[in-house]
Protein backbone atom coordinates (compact mmCIF):
# COMPACT_ATOMS: atom_id res chain seq x y z
CA UNK A 1 0.00 0.00 0.00
CA UNK A 2 1.35 3.53 -0.99
CA UNK A 3 1.09 5.84 1.17
CA UNK A 4 1.43 9.51 0.27
CA UNK A 5 3.74 12.59 1.53
CA UNK A 6 0.37 14.83 1.73
CA UNK A 7 -1.19 11.58 3.68
CA UNK A 8 1.62 11.43 5.93
CA UNK A 9 1.16 15.28 6.45
CA UNK A 10 -2.28 15.30 6.68
CA UNK A 11 -2.58 12.38 9.07
CA UNK A 12 0.46 13.88 11.33
CA UNK A 13 -1.81 17.19 11.28
CA UNK A 14 -4.89 16.01 12.34
CA UNK A 15 -3.15 14.13 15.27
CA UNK A 16 -1.56 17.52 16.57
CA UNK A 17 -4.94 19.03 16.61
CA UNK A 18 -6.50 16.71 18.51
CA UNK A 19 -3.59 16.75 20.84
CA UNK A 20 -3.99 20.32 20.76
CA UNK A 21 -7.76 20.04 21.57
CA UNK A 22 -7.19 17.76 24.60
CA UNK A 23 -4.80 19.89 26.02
CA UNK A 24 -7.51 23.12 25.53
CA UNK A 25 -10.26 21.13 26.87
CA UNK A 26 -8.09 20.22 30.31
CA UNK A 27 -6.85 23.70 30.59
CA UNK A 28 -10.59 25.03 30.27
CA UNK A 29 -11.48 22.37 33.22
CA UNK A 30 -8.57 23.62 35.20
CA UNK A 31 -9.49 26.91 34.72
CA UNK A 32 -13.32 26.80 35.18
CA UNK A 33 -12.60 23.88 38.09
CA UNK A 34 -15.31 22.25 36.34
CA UNK A 35 -15.60 18.61 34.88
CA UNK A 36 -18.10 18.83 33.05
CA UNK A 37 -18.05 21.82 30.33
CA UNK A 38 -20.58 21.14 27.99
CA UNK A 39 -23.73 18.81 28.44
CA UNK A 40 -22.27 16.31 25.82
CA UNK A 41 -18.96 15.59 27.97
CA UNK A 42 -21.98 13.69 30.60
CA UNK A 43 -25.24 13.79 29.70
CA UNK A 44 -26.42 11.82 32.47
CA UNK A 45 -24.41 14.13 35.04
CA UNK A 46 -25.54 17.23 33.36
CA UNK A 47 -29.03 16.15 33.79
CA UNK A 48 -28.42 15.41 37.35
CA UNK A 49 -26.79 19.13 37.91
CA UNK A 50 -29.33 20.87 36.67
CA UNK A 51 -32.06 19.42 38.56
CA UNK A 52 -29.72 19.83 41.83
CA UNK A 53 -29.59 23.40 40.69
CA UNK A 54 -33.18 23.58 40.63
CA UNK A 55 -33.28 22.18 44.39
CA UNK A 56 -30.70 24.85 45.27
CA UNK A 57 -32.75 28.12 43.68
CA UNK A 58 -35.95 26.64 45.93
CA UNK A 59 -34.36 26.23 48.77
CA UNK A 60 -32.96 29.65 48.56
CA UNK A 61 -36.40 31.08 47.89
CA UNK A 62 -37.64 29.16 51.26
CA UNK A 63 -34.97 30.68 53.45
CA UNK A 64 -35.81 34.20 52.17
CA UNK A 65 -39.78 33.57 52.42
CA UNK A 66 -38.57 32.46 56.00
CA UNK A 67 -36.58 35.62 56.46
CA UNK A 68 -39.83 37.89 56.01
CA UNK A 69 -42.18 35.38 57.97
CA UNK A 70 -39.25 35.86 60.78
CA UNK A 71 -39.40 39.83 60.21
CA UNK A 72 -43.41 40.17 60.28
CA UNK A 73 -44.10 37.59 63.12
CA UNK A 74 -41.40 39.65 64.92
CA UNK A 75 -43.15 42.88 64.39
CA UNK A 76 -46.99 41.51 65.11
CA UNK A 77 -45.15 40.09 68.76
CA UNK A 78 -43.94 43.37 69.28
CA UNK A 79 -47.57 44.90 68.43
CA UNK A 80 -49.27 42.29 70.68
CA UNK A 81 -46.55 42.58 73.68
CA UNK A 82 -47.59 46.69 73.72
CA UNK A 83 -51.10 45.56 73.77
CA UNK A 84 -50.83 43.58 76.78
CA UNK A 85 -48.84 46.43 78.10
CA UNK A 86 -51.51 48.81 77.15
CA UNK A 87 -54.62 46.29 78.87
CA UNK A 88 -52.29 45.70 82.09
CA UNK A 89 -51.92 49.61 82.77
CA UNK A 90 -55.65 49.80 81.81
CA UNK A 91 -56.87 47.10 84.42
CA UNK A 92 -54.28 48.91 87.17
CA UNK A 93 -56.38 51.62 86.22
CA UNK A 94 -59.51 49.90 87.18
CA UNK A 95 -58.93 48.48 89.76
CA UNK A 96 -57.93 52.32 91.79
CA UNK A 97 -61.14 53.68 89.62
CA UNK A 98 -63.20 50.77 91.47
CA UNK A 99 -61.95 51.83 94.85
CA UNK A 100 -64.94 53.92 96.63
CA UNK A 101 -62.38 55.93 97.94
CA UNK A 102 -61.78 57.14 94.54
CA UNK A 103 -64.79 58.94 94.42
CA UNK A 104 -65.89 60.95 91.06
CA UNK A 105 -63.00 63.92 90.66
CA UNK A 106 -60.58 60.60 90.67
CA UNK A 107 -62.93 58.57 88.45
CA UNK A 108 -63.02 61.44 85.86
CA UNK A 109 -59.07 61.75 86.25
CA UNK A 110 -58.49 58.35 85.56
CA UNK A 111 -61.14 58.44 82.65
CA UNK A 112 -58.70 60.94 80.98
CA UNK A 113 -55.90 58.64 80.93
CA UNK A 114 -57.78 55.62 79.89
CA UNK A 115 -59.28 58.04 76.90
CA UNK A 116 -55.59 58.24 75.71
CA UNK A 117 -55.13 54.49 75.56
CA UNK A 118 -58.18 54.33 73.30
CA UNK A 119 -55.91 55.97 70.93
CA UNK A 120 -52.84 54.19 71.67
CA UNK A 121 -54.57 50.65 71.02
CA UNK A 122 -56.07 52.13 67.59
CA UNK A 123 -52.90 52.56 66.84
CA UNK A 124 -51.68 49.43 67.86
CA UNK A 125 -54.27 47.63 65.96
CA UNK A 126 -53.74 49.27 62.83
CA UNK A 127 -49.38 48.82 63.03
CA UNK A 128 -48.38 48.38 59.94
CA UNK A 129 -44.97 46.94 58.32
CA UNK A 130 -41.98 47.78 56.52
CA UNK A 131 -43.81 47.58 53.04
CA UNK A 132 -47.20 49.42 54.29
CA UNK A 133 -49.28 46.76 54.74
CA UNK A 134 -51.76 46.51 57.79
CA UNK A 135 -50.54 43.75 60.34
CA UNK A 136 -54.10 43.20 61.90
CA UNK A 137 -56.29 43.14 58.50
CA UNK A 138 -56.23 39.54 57.46
CA UNK A 139 -56.07 39.18 53.47
CA UNK A 140 -57.31 43.04 53.17
CA UNK A 141 -53.39 44.02 54.00
CA UNK A 142 -53.74 47.34 52.14
CA UNK A 143 -56.88 48.39 54.31
CA UNK A 144 -56.94 49.92 57.73
CA UNK A 145 -58.66 47.45 59.53
CA UNK A 146 -60.14 49.86 62.71
CA UNK A 147 -61.83 52.41 62.98
CA UNK A 148 -63.74 54.50 65.92
CA UNK A 149 -66.83 57.08 65.11
CA UNK A 150 -66.09 58.21 68.51
CA UNK A 151 -68.71 57.07 70.58
CA UNK A 152 -68.57 53.82 71.09
CA UNK A 153 -68.50 51.72 67.91
CA UNK A 154 -65.66 50.34 67.05
CA UNK A 155 -65.51 48.91 63.58
CA UNK A 156 -63.04 46.37 61.16
CA UNK A 157 -62.85 46.44 58.24
CA UNK A 158 -60.53 43.27 57.29
CA UNK A 159 -61.29 39.54 57.33
CA UNK A 160 -60.64 36.51 59.41
CA UNK A 161 -57.85 35.38 56.44
CA UNK A 162 -54.75 34.49 57.81
CA UNK A 163 -51.86 34.82 55.09
CA UNK A 164 -49.56 31.74 54.21
CA UNK A 165 -45.97 31.88 53.27
CA UNK A 166 -44.08 28.16 51.98
CA UNK A 167 -41.00 27.43 53.93
CA UNK A 168 -40.10 24.02 52.71
CA UNK A 169 -41.30 21.50 50.02
CA UNK A 170 -44.08 20.76 52.21
CA UNK A 171 -44.17 23.10 55.13
CA UNK A 172 -45.89 26.37 55.16
CA UNK A 173 -46.64 28.94 58.07
CA UNK A 174 -48.98 31.87 59.00
CA UNK A 175 -47.45 35.02 58.74
CA UNK A 176 -49.98 36.70 60.67
CA UNK A 177 -53.42 37.02 62.92
CA UNK A 178 -56.59 38.79 61.34
CA UNK A 179 -57.88 41.69 63.49
CA UNK A 180 -61.08 39.50 64.89
CA UNK A 181 -58.22 38.23 67.79
CA UNK A 182 -59.14 42.10 69.51
CA UNK A 183 -63.18 40.93 68.57
CA UNK A 184 -65.67 38.62 69.29
CA UNK A 185 -64.90 37.66 72.78
CA UNK A 186 -67.56 36.77 75.69
CA UNK A 187 -68.53 39.90 78.03
CA UNK A 188 -68.64 39.67 81.75
CA UNK A 189 -72.25 41.35 81.33
CA UNK A 190 -73.57 38.96 78.37
CA UNK A 191 -73.39 38.88 74.70
CA UNK A 192 -69.57 40.04 73.31
CA UNK A 193 -67.47 42.82 73.23
CA UNK A 194 -64.28 43.92 72.11
CA UNK A 195 -61.15 45.77 73.31
CA UNK A 196 -61.96 48.94 71.85
CA UNK A 197 -65.65 48.97 73.72
CA UNK A 198 -64.32 47.56 76.81
CA UNK A 199 -61.96 50.82 77.20
CA UNK A 200 -64.75 53.30 75.85
CA UNK A 201 -66.80 51.95 78.12
CA UNK A 202 -64.76 52.23 81.24
CA UNK A 203 -64.19 55.91 80.50
CA UNK A 204 -67.65 56.61 80.18
CA UNK A 205 -68.50 54.91 83.00
CA UNK A 206 -66.06 56.70 85.43
CA UNK A 207 -66.40 60.39 83.12
CA UNK A 208 -69.73 59.95 85.29
CA UNK A 209 -68.58 58.90 88.25
CA UNK A 210 -69.75 55.82 88.43
CA UNK A 211 -67.38 52.04 89.14
CA UNK A 212 -67.41 49.47 86.39
CA UNK A 213 -67.93 46.10 88.08
CA UNK A 214 -67.50 43.89 84.82
CA UNK A 215 -64.49 45.69 83.16
CA UNK A 216 -61.56 43.25 84.91
CA UNK A 217 -63.34 40.21 84.06
CA UNK A 218 -63.42 41.39 80.60
CA UNK A 219 -59.72 42.84 80.57
CA UNK A 220 -58.33 38.94 81.81
CA UNK A 221 -60.50 37.45 78.97
CA UNK A 222 -59.24 39.93 76.34
CA UNK A 223 -55.74 39.76 77.45
CA UNK A 224 -55.92 35.67 78.00
CA UNK A 225 -56.96 36.02 74.17
CA UNK A 226 -53.61 38.01 73.28
CA UNK A 227 -51.58 35.67 75.47
CA UNK A 228 -52.82 33.11 73.66
CA UNK A 229 -52.18 34.38 70.01
CA UNK A 230 -48.74 35.72 71.39
CA UNK A 231 -47.89 32.04 71.97
CA UNK A 232 -48.95 30.49 68.37
CA UNK A 233 -46.99 33.41 66.92
CA UNK A 234 -43.76 32.68 69.15
CA UNK A 235 -44.50 28.45 67.73
CA UNK A 236 -44.67 30.20 64.80
CA UNK A 237 -41.57 31.83 64.67
CA UNK A 238 -39.81 28.28 66.70
CA UNK A 239 -41.16 26.57 63.45
CA UNK A 240 -39.51 28.78 60.62
CA UNK A 241 -35.94 28.28 62.91
CA UNK A 242 -36.35 24.69 62.25
CA UNK A 243 -37.61 24.44 58.85
CA UNK A 244 -34.59 27.19 58.28
CA UNK A 245 -32.15 24.75 59.70
CA UNK A 246 -33.11 21.81 58.05
CA UNK A 247 -33.02 23.95 54.58
CA UNK A 248 -29.55 24.76 55.17
CA UNK A 249 -28.48 21.11 56.27
CA UNK A 250 -30.30 20.02 52.44
CA UNK A 251 -28.68 22.79 50.95
CA UNK A 252 -25.65 21.34 51.84
CA UNK A 253 -26.28 17.92 51.10
CA UNK A 254 -27.24 18.71 47.70
CA UNK A 255 -24.35 21.13 47.15
CA UNK A 256 -21.32 18.03 48.24
CA UNK A 257 -23.57 15.88 45.59
CA UNK A 258 -23.50 18.78 42.93
CA UNK A 259 -20.01 19.09 43.19
CA UNK A 260 -19.23 15.53 43.45
CA UNK A 261 -20.50 15.67 39.59
CA UNK A 262 -19.36 18.73 38.45
CA UNK A 263 -16.45 19.37 40.40
CA UNK A 264 -12.86 18.88 38.98
CA UNK A 265 -10.38 16.60 40.45
CA UNK A 266 -7.22 18.95 40.19
CA UNK A 267 -4.66 16.56 40.89
CA UNK A 268 -6.23 14.52 38.27
CA UNK A 269 -6.43 17.04 35.97
CA UNK A 270 -2.95 18.14 36.21
CA UNK A 271 -1.24 15.01 35.80
CA UNK A 272 -3.33 14.56 32.50
CA UNK A 273 -2.64 17.89 31.01
CA UNK A 274 1.23 17.40 31.64
CA UNK A 275 0.75 13.77 29.54
CA UNK A 276 -1.31 15.31 26.95
CA UNK A 277 1.04 18.45 26.79
CA UNK A 278 4.05 15.90 26.95
CA UNK A 279 2.14 14.11 24.09
CA UNK A 280 1.87 16.94 22.18
CA UNK A 281 5.46 17.76 22.40
CA UNK A 282 6.31 14.03 20.76
CA UNK A 283 3.80 14.61 18.08
CA UNK A 284 5.85 17.90 16.94
CA UNK A 285 8.59 16.68 17.61
CA UNK A 286 7.48 13.65 15.14
CA UNK A 287 6.11 15.47 12.25
CA UNK A 288 9.22 17.69 12.07
CA UNK A 289 11.23 14.59 12.09
CA UNK A 290 8.88 13.41 9.18
CA UNK A 291 8.80 16.29 7.22
CA UNK A 292 12.55 15.21 6.41
CA UNK A 293 11.63 11.90 5.30
CA UNK A 294 11.09 13.17 1.68
CA UNK A 295 12.86 11.42 -1.46
CA UNK A 296 13.62 14.73 -2.68
CA UNK A 297 15.89 15.70 -0.05
CA UNK A 298 17.80 12.66 -0.80
CA UNK A 299 18.43 13.32 -4.46
CA UNK A 300 19.66 16.61 -3.81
Amino acid sequence: MRISTSQIFRQSVDAMLEKQRELSKTELQVASGKRILNPSDDPSASVRILDLQEAQKRLAQYQRNAEVAVAKLDQEETALQSMEDLLQRVRELAVQGNNDPVGSEGRSAIATEIRQHIENFLQLANSQDANGEYIFSGFQSKTQPFSHDGVGNFSYAGDDGQRMVKIGDSREVAIGDPGSIFNGFAAAGGGTTNVGEVLYNLASNYEAGNADPNVLSDIDTALTGLLGTRAKVGARMNAIDDQKNANDAFELAVTKVRSSLEDLDYAEAISRFNQQLTALQASQQSFIKIQGLSLFNYLR
